[in-house]
């Protein structure tokens, strides 16, 4: 096939080492390097195409985890989404933006237990008016921290 004037033929295949060098911006002896590790291409027929699949798989997008490196199933991809949710939670504590509600729950329900004891105070102060007042706040604090935080019985019964 004839060589075009850009140094590679109509199926993509360069005829140097150095036009491979130009084509991927790098030196000749990165591509020797390459081609030593198992890049395709031999003397005289360098396939673009393939070369650019090796280096995506073996040098631009080479990952520490062997699952996150090529291919396109459905489990991989679902094994993708899941490292990325990860890496976002991991990045929303770090930047303190998630809370820990098996450590805050507790914290909730017990300086409601202050007000409550606050509450009977006041009963016996003021008398049942006061009191009726403040435990309707405390039942509507509780149903509120009911809706909001997940389900913790343990929490919950410590207090009451």
């Amino acid at each position: 096939m004839a060589s075009s004037s850009s140094g590679f033929d109509s199926d993509f295949n360069e005829s140097t080492i150095a036009g491979c060098a130009r084509f991927f911006s790098v030196s000749e002896r990165t591509i020797s390097y390459w081609l030593a590790e198992g890049c395709p291409g031999e003397r005289g027929r360098y396939p673009l195409p393939e070369m650019v699949e090796w280096a995506k798989a073996n040098k631009w997008f080479k990952s520490s985890d062997p699952m996150l490196a090529g291919g396109d199933s459905d489990n991989l991809e679902r094994y993708r989404g899941l490292k990325a949710d990860l890496a976002e939670m991991d990045l929303q504590e770090r930047r303190q933006q998630m809370v820990n509600l098996d450590a805050i729950k507790p914290a909730f329900i017990g300086a409601l237990g202050h007000i409550k004891n606050a509450g009977e105070k006041l009963d016996r102060q003021f008398g049942n008016e006061a009191l009726a007042i403040l435990l309707d706040a405390w039942d509507q604090a509780m149903e509120y921290i009911a809706n909001e935080l997940p389900d913790d019985e343990n929490a919950t019964e410590s207090t009451s």
